[in-house]
């Protein structure tokens, strides 16, 4: 409005340039201020999803954490509404501890069943492995054996 009044007891005939000027330069602040408070935005998400994957460690902080993003991403919705820069925003929800937990179990159960599986077939290779061994040692000790007894019956009808 100064800058207006500026112009209009300066030059009438540049209030159309100077109107252009202030809407372009309200426009560039608009989506400085969108791009700084959208950044602030993703980086508050980022604590809130850490904040939830970390609250088997920190039952009491980790949701004070989301509801405190919450918190700040509803003021920076309001601010964007009172300023006309659109966008939606959705709050997070705080990840409740017994949740976390349950996950962690089925999590540790599944791993158990893979590793007991795989247990298993390392094992069903090894005992595998052990049978080929055991006969292949087997046939090597009845071919020195009957080596041994054709030299033995050699011997015995030489002498």
């Amino acid at each position: 409005m100064l800058e207006l009044d500026r112009v209009l007891d300066a030059s009438p005939g540049e209030l159309d340039g100077h109107r252009i000027g202030l809407r372009a330069a309200r426009q560039n602040r608009l989506e400085l201020i969108s791009r700084c408070t959208e950044r602030l935005l993703a980086r508050m998400d980022a604590a809130a999803g850490r904040a939830k994957a970390k609250v088997l460690l920190n039952p009491m902080d980790s949701p004070a954490v989301v509801k405190s993003s919450n918190h700040v991403s509803i003021a920076i919705v309001e601010f964007h509404g009172r300023l006309g820069i659109e966008g939606a925003r959705q709050s997070s929800e705080a990840r409740r501890w017994t949740d976390a937990a349950k996950e962690a179990r089925d999590k540790a159960l599944e791993t158990g069943a893979d590793g007991v599986g795989a247990a298993r077939r390392l094992g069903d290779e090894t005992l595998g492995r052990a049978k080929w061994a055991t006969g292949k040692l087997s046939s090597r000790i009845a071919e020195r054996a009957l080596r041994r007894r054709g030299d033995a019956e050699e011997r015995d009808e030489e002498d």
